[in-house]
């Protein structure tokens, strides 16, 4: 241990005392705050003052104290030794020195440690090494592409893994990608791939048709499964010779190619079992190391498609701070104005209520009640910025159904046969403000005063949304107590059990058609967790039938139609849509902005610095913490 880290150890047991201030404490005491022996004790302690950090008068014998005064402030040794530790390109090292400190003290220093994010090329004894380091706040819970739910995992998935289909966001079509080629009978019951030739995983074995067929085997055979729904049309798999596979399906499904892009599609090897947090696929990427701490993905030079230019990402825990995005970004930009790339999301944010819990949402007077109190446009008038828009859809650019309420069919509601609400869907009244309308649904609904738990993901943003949204519950009589939560715990751990209203957002990928579908069938999607068996069996049917009609644009009017419904229903309450800013250096090349909100790693590269002799050579990236 450095003699800086044993001065740390001590002074974080006197964290009361000030520096010039007279402390009496005995040498056995002292021992043992360093954690060591009387004679250790002694060298260290005559470091300190070598280096001028304190001054000491030891007194031996029982009952005798000593005269210990600090000189110097933590926070200088602390930085000293952080900024040491940097410099020799000790990450980890600086990151467990900052976890150990005081809040205040560690906020200083990680915004020191922000500055070591974004791409960083490298010119030592192997040649040049790009390296891309990106910060995050979210832990990895799983990288099984069949269980992920979360934007940051998908983001890993999608560079260790390929799937058979690939999508093209600009053309809006399917591509070959494990396949070079796939067709299909005209009712739609069979689909046939026919394999890319000698394509490797990561652990060396040649991918074939019976890795597929176990990739699919896999999900169908395991009825919990969350993705088994979305490939629910499967029957059967048959491996024709080792590079051609034919799915027959139950009825037909056009949507099938578009299924073979999804995430959950990505192709894993037959001999080797799935690790959860140490997955072997064939992407661009391998995984090379996964923990608490640090994830690195080392670039995979047998890829088929052509090696990858970056040449490692480093994914690392952060603690959660207050920090300001806006001071990172001006922290890693100081001296130029950097490159901006805006990233429209597709998807956004909507409250929904946890069906599965017993309650007054079971009513319908009392979500439309909500939804009323809920209105978008206020919202954005209240607390809207240049990054979010108003929205009444998830499907990004879709115009305001104006009185959804009274434009839809009165009669019947969709929903499942087993659902019965409470009260009447009665059309809203004709009165002036949503906060009168909210007040005359509740009245006619089955509230009866209590207070109700609103589950809000984790963010400044959705909490200040959420703290203006139970002043105008108030103001009607509607009591609300607000939770912030992190999602990862909701989806892997049963995060809504005891909450009655849900916040959170759904952020699409840049297939915008089976990220409604998958939003409507993999079960662990947020939406899909707050729902009931009922709802979920509903949209599951609905989905298997949208799926059989050919033609894609009736597809996604069958989608919006449904989406309508949800949100006659008042299930699902949009809010708003927003967008990403990133920021990178002009010498990062095709820095083009994924639908998972992260640079598409496949296209990036870096035109370095003409005539730079450093060594080192850093280029800054901004890239929104998840």
């Amino acid at each position: 241990m450095d003699v800086s880290e044993h001065y740390i150890q001590l002074r974080l047991n006197f964290l009361h005392v000030h520096e010039e201030q007279e402390i009496h404490t005995t040498v056995g005491e002292l021992a043992h705050h360093l954690c060591c022996t009387m004679r250790n004790m002694n060298l260290i302690m005559n470091k300190f003052m070598d280096n001028g950090w304190i001054r000491w008068n030891p007194q031996r014998g029982r009952g005798k104290t000593s005269l210990l005064v600090f000189c110097v402030p933590l926070l200088e040794v602390a930085r000293e030794r952080f900024e040491h530790l940097l410099n020799t390109n000790r990450m980890e090292d600086a990151y467990e020195l900052t976890s150990i400190l005081p809040f205040t003290m560690r906020e200083q220093l990680m915004r020191e440690l922000q500055n070591q994010f974004g791409l960083r090329s490298n010119e030592g004894a192997r040649g040049r090494v790009d390296t891309l380091r990106i910060p995050q706040n979210t832990p990895f819970k799983t990288l099984d592409p069949t269980q992920t739910a979360m934007w940051g995992e998908v983001f890993i998935i999608a560079e260790v893994f390929d799937r058979l289909v690939r999508f093209n966001a600009e053309h809006q079509v399917c591509e070959p990608s494990l396949s070079v080629a796939w067709e299909s009978h005209l009712e739609g019951r069979e689909w046939t791939f026919y394999l890319h030739k000698g394509i490797p995983f990561h652990h060396g074995r040649v991918l074939d048709s019976e890795d597929v067929k176990f990739t699919f085997d896999r999900i169908l055979s395991d009825n919990s499964n969350p993705c088994r729904p979305l490939f629910g049309s499967i029957e059967r798999i048959e491996t024709l010779d080792e590079l051609t596979v034919r799915f027959v399906l139950n009825k037909p499904n056009f949507m099938f190619p578009d299924l073979m892009s999804s995430m959950s599609a990505s192709i894993l090897p037959r001999d080797v079992e799935m690790n959860p947090l140490h997955p072997i696929g064939t992407g661009p990427y391998r995984l090379a190391r996964h923990d608490s701490k640090l994830l690195v993905l080392e670039v995979f030079p047998s890829y088929f498609r052509g090696r990858a230019y970056i040449d490692r990402v480093e994914v690392w825990q952060l603690p959660h701070s207050g920090r300001v995005e806006s001071v990172i970004k001006h922290n890693l930009f100081p001296d130029a104005e950097p490159r901006a790339v805006q990233h429209e999301m597709q998807g956004g944010m909507y409250m929904t209520f946890n069906m599965q819990k017993e309650g007054p949402q079971h009513d319908v007077n009392f979500r439309r009640a909500v939804q009323q109190l809920l209105n978008a446009d206020e919202l954005s008038e209240a607390l809207g910025n240049s990054n979010t828009q108003a929205a009444f859809s998830l499907i990004r650019g879709r115009v305001q159904k104006q009185h959804l309420t009274e434009n839809l069919d009165q009669g019947e509601l969709w929903k499942p046969q087993s659902e019965h609400s409470e009260g009447s869907a009665e059309p809203a009244p004709s009165v002036e403000s949503s906060l009168a309308r909210a007040a005359a649904l509740l009245r006619r609904s089955s509230y009866q005063g209590q207070t109700l738990s609103l589950w809000v993901e984790e963010g400044e943003k959705m909490e200040e949304d959420m703290i203006w949204f139970a002043e105008r519950c108030t103001q009607i009589g509607l009591h609300i107590t607000i939770i912030p939560r992190d999602p990862v715990h909701a989806v892997y751990q049963d995060g809504f059990r005891d909450c009655d209203l849900i916040y959170t957002g759904e952020v699409f990928d840049q297939h915008v058609m089976l990220s409604l579908v998958t939003m409507y069938t993999f079960q662990n999607t947020l939406f899909l967790i707050a729902m009931n068996d009922s709802w979920r069996h509903e949209l599951e049917q609905e989905c298997g039938r949208i799926v059989m009609i050919r033609e894609p644009a009736e597809r996604l009017d069958r989608l919006i139609q449904l989406e309508d419904r949800l949100i006659h229903e008042a299930l699902l309450l949009p809010t708003y849509s927003f967008r990403e800013e990133h920021a990178h250096h002009a010498s990062l090349r095709n820095y083009c902005v994924a639908g998972h909100s992260l640079p598409d790693l496949r296209q990036l590269w870096v035109k370095r610095i003409p005539g730079a002799e450093e060594e080192d050579t850093s280029y800054p990236v901004y890239i929104p913490l998840w």
